[in-house]
């Protein structure tokens, strides 16, 4: 069975309320029709389109602009479906957010590993910030290191050792290599060493910055610790 036509709109040259060269084709009934699909939920799109017994989009707009009384039933059907839109929005997220939530898979394998600690550790006290230690393939990342902190207080308190023994280390490993150039160019080599690691330290302890220097910037713009 063959669907009934549109409308057809009839030109005409009289003065019309919207400008056009057409009569209106509006009509109440057919009016009030899409206005209950709107509220309903409908989209003016779907209703136009799907349904041949039913006007074009242009059409129904030109509708609008046309006759007051219909703009008026129309905006009010629209905002009356974004209400209930918006309200079984706010539903499905309550509903989402009092779910249970499924237990992760890997919950409880994290995989922290004693050895794999050591090193961590061993490096931190070598001077290395945690971030340049965990950019190695060979060790988890960073985030896994922290996670292993909050999960494992003894792996927290072992970090912590090592970051406040690093000065010393570092230091020790930095005067190690030192050439002795007799005691007159030796002593300002060493304490130009001693500033140097005190610096690096600083930028690597937990709370602490590097001391100003002479002829740089000041410690706490150039030492805040990068780890926390």
């Amino acid at each position: 069975m063959a669907s009934p036509p549109r409308f057809t709109s009839r030109r005409t040259l009289a003065p019309q309320q919207a400008p056009g060269l057409y009569v209106s084709t509006y009509d109440v009934r057919l009016g009030a029709a899409i206005c209950r699909r709107l509220a309903a939920g409908e989209s003016l799109r779907a209703i136009c389109r799907h349904d041949p017994e039913m006007p074009t989009e242009k059409t129904v707009w030109n509708w609008a602009r046309a006759h007051a009384e219909f703009r008026l039933m129309k905006d009010h059907a629209m905002g009356v479906a974004r209400a209930a839109s918006l309200a079984a929005q706010g539903a499905r997220d309550a509903a989402s957010r009092a779910a249970v939530r499924r237990r992760a898979w890997n919950a409880g394998f994290d995989g922290y590993c004693q050895g794999v600690a050591d090193e961590i550790l061993l490096r931190v006290m070598r001077g290395e910030g945690l971030s340049e230690v965990c950019r190695d393939p060979d060790l988890p990342c960073v985030g896994t290191a922290y996670n292993w902190m909050r999960r494992y207080p003894d792996f927290l308190e072992q970090y912590r050792r090592a970051k406040a023994l690093a000065p010393e280390i570092m230091l020790e490993d930095a005067c190690e290599d030192l050439p002795w150039l007799g005691e007159r160019a030796s002593w300002p080599m060493l304490r130009r060493t001693v500033r140097a690691v005190d610096r690096r330290a600083g930028r690597r302890s937990l709370k602490r910055y590097a001391p100003a220097s002479a002829g740089g910037p000041a410690g706490g713009a150039e030492g805040a610790a990068s780890d926390a």
